[in-house]
């Protein structure tokens, strides 16, 4: 009668490990992570909905526009023929390159997308993107015909106390982040970059940074790419 018991035990317990799993791998397959919001002024600001045709991709300044260019062509999810910009911009460490897929993706596909080319050595990031109606800069100028709007890895933190940052020092431990530097002019802000190492991309960092009640402003880096 022992031996009849444990071997339903042992079974019972496999077919819970297995059931487990089963969860375990099919939320893995089913899971969208685009968050379309930051914070200003302590409310939830909209950033727009999600695109299903672009994502942006960071590269660091350290490889040459043509080593960009034939990592790209080895990159099956997008459209080879599509004419991208790759984007270099003053001091920021990375070049930028919205890229189209091959084909209208779902936020799963996108989340996946992004996990696999992470993967790449090459690719310090990539980024959902959002549509916007907006395609001009800051001075009102036309930029193109189409635009999205994405973010980069830097994120920017006000402190309450530049003389105290104990809570920056552990939020950045905790969440495997990196601090760049602390603004000559504006000693309360703290610029701040989220690696693939890190728990999280800038836009969700800098949304967590806020949530956690250390910090009097959380801001990523919005920006806008024209695609057409």
């Amino acid at each position: 009668m022992k031996y009849v018991f444990l071997t339903i035990v042992t079974m019972m317990l496999l077919f819970t490990s297995c059931s487990k799993d089963d969860v375990s791998l099919s939320q893995s397959q089913s899971s969208c992570d685009f968050i379309n919001f930051k914070y200003y002024n302590d409310s939830q600001n909209y950033l727009g909905e999600l695109s299903n045709e672009y994502v942006l991709i960071g590269i660091d300044t350290s490889y040459s526009d043509i080593e960009i260019q034939n990592l790209m062509s080895t990159l099956n999810q997008f459209d080879q023929s599509y004419d991208y910009t790759i984007h270099n911009s003053g001091k920021y460490k990375f070049k930028e390159i919205p890229v189209k897929f091959s084909s209208s993706k779902s936020c799963v596909e996108i989340t996946q997308i992004i996990s696999d080319l992470e993967e790449n050595p090459a690719i310090s990031y990539v980024h959902y993107t959002m549509q916007t109606d907006n395609c001009q800069n800051l001075i009102g100028q036309p930029i193109g015909d189409h635009c999205i709007n994405s973010y980069g890895s830097n994120f920017y933190i006000k402190v309450f106390n530049e003389n105290d940052l104990s809570d920056l020092n552990q939020l950045i431990s905790e969440t495997n982040t990196e601090l760049v530097e602390q603004n000559e002019f504006m000693p309360k802000w703290f610029e701040l970059r989220a690696t693939k190492n890190s728990d999280g991309d800038a836009l969700n960092l800098a949304n967590y940074f806020l949530e956690s009640g250390f910090f009097e402003h959380s801001e990523p880096g919005i920006s806008k790419y024209p695609v057409d």
